[in-house]
């Protein structure tokens, strides 16, 4: 979208997250998984950051635009090393006080023999807007509709390919990844679970910055 500013996500050195931030910094959200406690580095020759622990692992990486992320996004992938305790998998979010996260459900069988569509990795998942950044402009930033990021359904996939999509939950903060217990029973480790998360408008300049230091 013209206008509508920078994009920036910075991936943090001390902590296992990143700050996802739209329209020249207005939007700061941050994503955590505070299960892994190691120290985050980047992987040579490659845009990806890791944190590792001993049981788990969280690496995350920008993602190209395309279609459904106008400008790009960003995959986090929890590697999980053996079967795990739990199937529940809580990533924390902060500075999304202005948001709000609108989960979207299969549609409808009205809705379908309308012509509507919705692809499967959109079912389940969770459209986050400001709750007053819409519909205008203000200065120089254009906020379009105010959307500020999608959150993709995500999957868990094994060491041999296998996949299942897993359930994606928002409540207070707390975004929980749950992956079906079956699944994690019968695969071959390292899983991979990998949440989206996507910008759905195009900013006039973007950015990613590895390795800031924890604010």
């Amino acid at each position: 979208m013209k206008d509508a500013g920078e994009i920036k996500i910075e991936f943090l050195k001390n902590e296992p997250g990143v700050i996802l931030s739209k329209w020249n910094g207005e939007i700061g959200m941050k994503v955590k998984y505070p299960k892994v406690k190691g120290s985050g580095s980047k992987k040579v020759n490659e845009n990806i950051v890791e944190w590792k622990d001993t049981k788990e692992e969280l690496r995350a990486y920008p993602l190209a635009s395309g279609e459904g992320m106008e400008d790009g996004g960003l995959e986090m992938e929890v590697v999980l090393k053996s079967k795990p305790a739990t199937n529940v998998f809580d990533f924390t979010i902060t500075g999304a006080e202005n948001l709000d996260f609108f989960y979207q459900p299969a549609l409808t069988q009205a809705e379908i023999d309308e012509g509507a569509s919705r692809p499967d990795n959109v079912v389940g998942s969770y459209a986050v807007y400001h709750k007053t950044k819409a519909n205008h402009r203000m200065g120089s930033t254009n906020y379009a509709t105010g959307k500020a990021f999608h959150i993709y359904r995500p999957k868990a996939i094994d060491a041999n390919g296998m996949e299942v999509w897993a359930e994606l939950s928002y409540l207070n903060g707390v975004l929980s990844v749950t992956v079906s217990q079956s699944f994690l029973a019968g695969a071959v480790y390292p899983v991979r679970v990998d949440p989206t998360f996507g910008y759905t408008s195009v900013g006039a300049l973007s950015s990613q910055e590895f390795l800031c230091n924890d604010s």
